[in-house]
């Protein structure tokens, strides 16, 4: 049973770094995208 809670955890923390990767891309794609459209740079950035 340790095994599948460790297997468990990995996979948890794997996918939490995955999401932290793809939010990170998504603020500097938006950002970029927002500071080519107003002339602006973006005070924040906010996500789920």
């Amino acid at each position: 049973m340790a095994t599948s809670k460790e297997e468990a955890l990995a996979r948890f923390l794997k996918a939490r770094q995955q999401k932290r990767e793809c939010i990170a891309r998504l603020e500097k794609s938006m950002k970029e995208t927002y500071e080519q459209r107003t002339g602006k740079s973006a005070d924040y950035f906010f996500a789920l």
